[in-house]
């Protein structure tokens, strides 16, 4: 075996701009799938990293579950059910409302529970307190969101400690909506928290449900103690007929996504391979006609066809593992000039969120999975490149070749 790649190394070095260029459209083709795929990973991992920042990753979110026209609510009885199940550390529900001011102010509002201002860290207070569900009077306490207070403050000029009529509309199942009208008391604003709840109004959950006239929850909040156990809680979950979401969901969307695009983008840079291939076909096949002396004699001292086809195929491995090597050495350069041109680029193009984003970290991601994907390629591609001209060469007729001496 060893004889044989020395013989294949020696024909080599009697051509050697040839092969240098065969090798050199090897290592582009290799270097620009490697780049691609390189840049698709980076851009993954920075949306996964920017989730798992964003999200909580121990946290399952609930809803009512519905299937084949049924409808299961979330009572208390499938609240108990959830807390006995192992890993979950506590549950928190809330409920959703829509009261109106009585100068026909919109206000989203949400019951909540200690336990969800818990999950949700980021809800703090800018003025007031928090409401006290333990104090009993004659107005219902509430806590503003940060854009809600602004537009209230703007709008009908009001601020912690004012008071101010609101009202909901009922829907029975029997009979025409009603409205109910309730006395509310703003006893606190919290800061900006950059998300869905700047627009939100904060009430005690026992007192969303009395006013709501409601006896299930809109949602919950599944607090598990490992994100290991997420998905076996939310297989449970969706046992008692809810449904159940995680930001592993998102995670594996993103995945899903960037992979496909990454295997799109991948194929059109691989077709600059196909050069590569025709390119070795080519040589092959010149090396060919050139050796067929030397074909014929080795056949006449007895070498098989095997033997000639072994001898073909070891030059096209020598030039594939060459340009593996060199193909990823320059898929990891093409890698750091996406970086250093390209990421300039994107921030300025895309501004805002994401652009600061993708400013914080590299937008490319090469792997040794990526670079050992781009070496089998160019050895893969070698070969196979090399099977039709080796064939060729050990179906060549002896005495054919012999007449050429």
């Amino acid at each position: 075996m060893m004889e044989l790649f020395l013989l294949a190394g020696r024909q080599l070095r009697r051509k050697k701009l040839r092969v240098f260029l065969i090798v050199l459209g090897i290592a582009i083709g290799v270097a620009a799938v490697i780049g691609v795929t390189a840049l698709g990973e980076g851009i993954r991992v920075q949306a996964v990293e920017q989730i798992k920042a964003s999200h909580d990753l121990t946290t399952v979110e609930v809803s009512a579950g519905a299937e084949a026209g049924n409808v299961t609510l979330i009572t208390e009885s499938k609240i108990k059910a959830i807390k006995q199940e192992e890993n979950v550390l506590f549950v928190a529900p809330y409920v959703k409302d829509s009261y109106v001011t009585q100068n026909n102010t919109y206000l989203a509002v949400k019951g909540v529970t200690p336990e969800y201002r818990g999950i949700h860290s980021n809800l703090q207070l800018e003025q007031g307190n928090w409401f006290d569900e333990s104090t009993h009077s004659n107005y219902t306490q509430i806590v503003l969101g940060y854009d809600v207070a602004k537009r209230l403050a703007v709008t009908e000029d009001l601020g912690v400690g004012d008071e101010f009529g609101a009202k909901i509309r009922l829907y029975g199942e029997e009979g025409p909506p009603r409205d109910k009208s309730t006395v509310v008391k703003i006893v606190g604003i919290l800061e900006s928290a950059g998300d869905e709840h700047d627009n939100q109004v904060f009430v005690g959950i026992t007192e969303a449900m009395e006013m709501d006239e409601k006896d299930a929850y809109d949602g919950l909040l599944v607090k598990v103690d490992d994100p290991a156990f997420v998905a076996s809680v939310r297989e449970k979950i969706e046992e008692i007929g809810l449904n159940a979401q995680s930001a592993q969901d998102v995670i594996d969307e993103v995945n899903r996504l960037m992979v496909a695009v990454t295997l799109v983008l991948g194929f059109f840079s691989g077709i600059s391979l196909v050069v590569g291939a025709l390119m070795v076909v080519n040589t092959m096949i010149i090396s060919v006609y050139e050796r067929t002396r030397e074909i014929g004699l080795s056949k006449a001292l007895g070498a098989s066809d095997l033997d000639i086809m072994k001898m073909f195929l070891a030059e096209c491995l020598i030039i594939g593992v060459m340009g593996g090597i060199l193909g990823d050495l320059l898929g990891i350069g093409f890698s750091v000039m996406i970086d250093l041109v390209g990421k300039p680029f994107l921030v300025s193009t895309l501004g805002g969120e994401l652009g600061a984003s993708l400013q914080a970290g590299s937008i490319t991601a090469i792997t040794p999975s990526i670079l050992a994907v781009g070496f089998a390629i160019s050895l893969v591609l070698s070969i196979v490149s090399g099977l039709y001209p080796a064939r060729r060469a050990a179906r060549l007729s002896p005495l054919d070749a012999l007449r050429q001496i």
